[in-house]
């Protein structure tokens, strides 16, 4: 603060609803009126609603939409091993791992595409309504055998009826910008030239996911109840860091797998032999993308409001040949360790019989791509600074699939312990979040009483905390009704409930920082810090609570032992 005047650099590019300003220790120093320069950070930040975070787009979208601070609630289905939670657990792990950095957990509301309802309870559909103002839907059955053959019709009943319901839910919710991930493989049999503005031309099909794919977007072009819909269509994605790799796309790798499962029966097949045995000369070209360059597009525009109301195809000015493909699987078997056959059998009646069924699910999909039209999303690059694609050479798709080609050793995620602030929010929270919707509508009256908490790394979250003479109360979620946020690491609210740090030590190290809303005069007036300073001696007398909450359930423990 200067002269009593805010400055600052804006950042983020969400529509701006109020003013945030960030605080660190050089900022705060107690009872002290010091000069400052402050940053406008994010501005009444509401949810984006994002499905498919499990999978391989929608794991690196929930990534980079976290690491621009934007707020995010994940549907995600338990199963027979783990619970939602659990999944959204062990995914966060395996993003920080590769992205080097913290994260803010997303809100996780249990769901499915394919349960009536989508499997959601009341209160967590009032939460969207009262939370949420978009939705990024990447969820997708990515099936290319013929629905026919499919108990469950799939990937008509994913793809196309859970977007049905999904949209269904979001009306009701009063949710009206959607982002949706399609495939530039809507396309279909078509040749030639395909514009990203196109979509229903009367083309043939492939396989059953590429029309699904397409009545997808027929639904929601033709909703009354959608007034902002981007439509995202990448081609076919692969994780060239396998190793860190959530659910890859099936088209490539597939390839890969018979052709390395054949090279173990029948040997090593010549150059360019295996491809052609399957019907191909080996000139088609295939548009492959890589799953960090699509997630980096689809976050870079749903922060840019005037990128939205497009469709883009994420897709590869060039295409990879079938050549190089096959190049690279040769490099990844003869170096990936993978056991051949002394010579190379010649049976080929029994070489056709076992990749009949890889050639009739994905024979259309290797044939000779179109040209996609790239005139969007390259004018999408220019705007977001982001660089074009690079394209992929045969020494690299040898060194991706070298990785897939070693034998793997199953990984288990170890379960997180519980912490000292899991307890005390178990305590704190109401049961559901409808419940929680209650509550925040209550506190709100009186919102001088409130603080925010943004709790980075594992077991992190977003809360809305009530002090009151009764004590404390934490809303799931972060309706964006505090004045003051308190943003903490993992590892700092450890040493803090354990007593081993100071929240104004904390502070001073620079391991808190504060969230200020410029637009509340009541926080500050001319550069004073006196509701600043009141705002951390509540976060402390928070801290406390927790402490002894964690006290009273050692107590308890020890007495439930003894008896």
């Amino acid at each position: 603060m200067t002269d009593g005047k805010f400055t600052g650099e804006v950042v983020g590019f969400v529509p701006i609803k109020r003013q945030t300003f960030r605080y660190t220790a050089a900022v705060l120093r107690m009872s002290q009126k010091t000069a400052f320069m402050a940053t406008i950070a994010t501005l009444n930040r509401p949810y984006v609603f994002l499905t498919g975070a499990t999978g391989l787009v929608g794991g690196l979208v929930l990534a980079r939409l976290l690491s621009f601070g934007l707020p995010v609630a994940v549907m995600v289905r338990g199963h027979r091993k783990q619970s939602a939670s659990e999944r959204v657990a062990s995914l966060m792990q395996r993003l920080e791992g590769r992205f080097g950095q913290l994260f803010t957990r997303p809100v996780v509301l249990d769901g499915d595409l394919v349960s009536p309802g989508l499997g959601m309870s009341p209160g967590d559909r009032e939460w969207i309504a009262k939370n949420c103002d978009s939705v990024i839907h990447s969820a997708a059955n990515l099936l290319f055998r013929p629905a026919v053959d499919h108990p469950e019709n799939e990937p008509y009943r994913t793809n196309v009826e859970g977007t049905r319901q999904l949209l269904e839910l979001m009306t009701s919710a009063g949710i009206t910008e959607w982002h949706y991930v399609s495939t530039a493989y809507i396309a279909g049999l078509r040749s030639g030239r395909i514009l990203e503005g196109e979509f229903d031309v009367g083309q043939e099909f492939g396989n059953d996911y590429e029309r699904s794919k397409l009545m997808c977007e027929q639904l929601l072009r033709s909703s009354s109840s959608i007034h902002s819909l981007t439509v995202y269509r990448p081609s076919i994605v692969i994780d060239l860091q396998q190793k860190a790799s959530i659910r890859a796309d099936k088209t490539i790798d597939s390839a890969f797998a018979m052709f390395k499962a054949l090279s173990q029966r029948f040997g090593l097949p010549e150059q360019g032999d295996w491809f052609r045995r399957l019907g191909f000369s080996g000139n088609e070209r295939k548009n492959i993308v890589t799953v960090d360059w699509v997630s980096a597009m689809i976050v870079q525009i749903y922060r840019r409001p005037a990128l939205h109301r497009q469709t883009y195809h994420l897709t590869s000015p060039t295409g990879t040949s079938v050549g190089e493909l096959e190049g690279g699987f040769r490099a990844a078997v003869v170096d990936g360790g993978v056991k051949l056959p002394e010579g190379r059998i010649e049976v080929p009646a029994l070489f056709n019989e076992q990749a009949a069924p890889f050639v009739a699910a994905f024979k259309p999909y290797f044939k000779d791509d179109p040209v996609f039209d790239r005139t969007n999303i390259t004018n999408a690059m220019g705007v977001c600074g982001e660089s074009e694609l690079a394209n992929l050479t045969v020494g690299a798709l040898g060194d991706f699939y070298r990785q897939q080609a070693k034998p793997t050793v199953p990984v288990t995620q170890p379960s997180l312990p519980s912490s000292v602030w899991d307890s005390f929010v178990a305590v704190t929270t109401r049961g559901d979040l409808a419940s929680n919707v209650v509550a925040f509508n209550a506190a709100a009256k009186h919102d001088r009483h409130l603080l925010g908490l943004e709790l980075v790394g594992a077991g992190g979250g977003q809360w809305l905390l009530e002090e009151s003479a009764s004590g404390w109360l934490a809303i799931v979620g972060w309706p964006g009704s505090a004045s003051i946020r308190f943003v903490v690491s993992a590892e700092t609210m450890s040493r803090l409930t354990d007593r081993a740090l100071s929240v104004h030590l904390a502070i001073e190290a620079g391991l808190i920082v504060l969230e200020v809303d410029a637009s509340d005069d009541g926080v500050l007036t001319r550069g004073e810090t006196s509701n600043i300073d009141a705002a951390i001696e509540r976060f402390a007398r928070l801290i406390a609570e927790v402490q002894q909450t964690a006290k009273q359930e050692v107590l308890k423990s020890e007495v439930a032992n003894v008896h």
